[in-house]
């Protein structure tokens, strides 16, 4: 773990790049941060705190789990941006690393994640955390975990563990995430955008989940969000651009009207940009943020 307390009037010097080459987030405003906080024995497994400037605590918390096709990213790129700006608002926003492919197959990278919750919920009192007040967060495939760890809550087969401490999820914010691993072409035909992979190629969908996806419809269930939708499912706001060529966007559509009829209105809320691509810098825009926000504020 890298403590790092920055004292008014000093600066801290950051590089722009991670060790992946990355653009890294700016986080050179907080002053008070943990950064590589390990969870688990691999490098990978660590996540980075960032508290408000002020205040004792404890804060209510904004996880981000990052993407990258769940082959790369990194907690402290860029892709953290939209929600940095949570340790502003009275949040401490919790960035989580996890184990990529090929090293791991999916679920171990979704363990991954609900270990990071466990740890945080274990510390909180050490990081001045309220694990009774979080959101969970993602973009991309760190939407797709993010979805997954949240509407398993519990559940002993996906990693949740018995009688561990737990971080209550009460609202779940996903950018443009896969939803329904076995319509995404169908999507794409619909939407008229033309998609960035072939379909028939191996995919980083095929490499995360160790198997041609087609060849294995029947336990796509255990992989899909929208197979994994039941009553209690915390609110979820949905991100997604029209122009995506990665997920197309109906696969928020079609997650928002699963929530809805399984969990009941006003549990899901969705936000399609006409213009955005995958990964659109829009989605770091004031308007895109204060939308993110408001969200979280009505359940934390």
């Amino acid at each position: 773990m890298r403590a790092i307390m920055i004292l008014p009037g000093e600066v801290e010097e950051m590089p722009p790049q991670n060790d992946s080459g990355a653009t890294l987030v700016d986080a050179s405003w907080i002053r008070r941060k943990f950064l590589d906080c390990r969870y688990g024995n691999d490098p990978r497994q660590a996540v980075d705190i960032y508290l408000p400037n002020d205040g004792a605590g404890p804060f209510p918390i904004v996880f981000f789990v990052h993407g990258g096709t769940w082959m790369h990213g990194q907690k402290d790129d860029a892709q953290l941006a939209p929600f940095i700006g949570g340790a502003a608002r009275g949040y401490a926003v919790v960035s989580i690393g996890y184990r990529l492919v090929p090293d791991v197959r999916y679920p171990d990278n979704l363990f991954d994640v609900k270990a990071a919750l466990r740890w945080v919920a274990r510390n909180a009192g050490e990081y001045m955390l309220d694990p009774s007040r979080t959101a969970l967060c993602g973009d991309s495939a760190g939407a797709h975990l993010a979805m997954m760890a949240a509407f398993t809550r519990g559940v002993a087969v996906f990693g949740d563990v018995a009688g561990e401490p737990e971080c209550n999820v009460l609202a779940v914010v996903e950018q443009f995430g896969p939803t329904d691993f076995a319509r995404i072409y169908e999507h794409f035909e619909e939407s008229g955008v033309t998609p960035a992979m072939n379909p028939g190629e191996p995919s980083a969908i095929d490499a995360m989940l160790g198997a041609r996806a087609e060849l294995i419809p029947n336990l796509l269930r255990f992989y899909n969000p929208i197979d994994n939708v039941h009553p209690g499912v915390p609110p979820v706001l949905l991100q997604h651009g029209m122009r995506d060529s990665i997920i197309p966007y109906q696969q928020a559509a079609v997650l928002y009207e699963k929530i809805t009829a399984v969990a009941g209105g006003g549990m899901a809320e969705l936000d399609v940009n006409e213009s955005y691509t995958h990964a659109d810098p829009g989605y770091a825009s004031p308007e895109s943020v204060e939308r993110i926000y408001r969200f979280i504020g009505k359940y934390l």
